[in-house]
């Protein structure tokens, strides 16, 4: 290969681990904002029960005490909600995390197959290592569904 193509190769390969974090980086930080907004929204929901809470011991033998033990059942039926969307979207997380590890430990034994490989092989072994890369992407990816699949169950037997 003369310099020009191996300088080619080499920023091809720059620019697509490039964009590939970015895209890695952006879809982590989607993903923890709309747990923190969860995390916030149970908290607030906390902050009312305890209040429906203290009010309800507060007036235990007055009338008002049906109406706050309404308010107070909804108020933990919103929690219950809250909690397994958060669950959901934690699995989701982590789903996404062991799909980008599998990616990487795939690419990293193909670097390796390839450095040990003659530039005559090069071309049928990227191929192979291809499909080995999509075979454990695709393994990753079922399992993180599979985890994905009981999170959301839970959340959903919660409610």
């Amino acid at each position: 290969m003369s310099k020009w193509d191996d300088f080619k190769k080499g920023f091809g390969d720059f620019a697509d681990k490039t964009v590939g974090k970015t895209k890695e980086l952006t879809g982590s930080a989607t993903l923890k904002i709309k747990i923190a907004n969860k995390e916030s929204d149970r908290d607030q929901e906390y902050r009312r029960l305890g209040k429906l809470t203290y009010a309800k011991l507060k007036k235990l033998n007055g009338s008002n005490s049906a109406e706050l033990t309404a308010k107070i059942s909804e108020t933990m039926a919103k929690l219950d909600v809250i909690m397994a969307d958060i669950t959901a979207l934690k699995a989701k997380e982590d789903e996404l995390k062991a799909a980008r590890e599998a990616e990487k430990a795939a690419k990293a034994a193909a670097r390796k197959a390839m450095d040990e490989e003659d530039e005559e092989d090069e071309e049928d072994e990227e191929e192979e290592i291809d499909l080995v890369i999509m075979e454990e992407f695709n393994e990753a990816r079922r399992e993180a569904d599979e985890e994905y699949e009981k999170a959301k169950k839970a959340a959903e037997d919660i409610k």
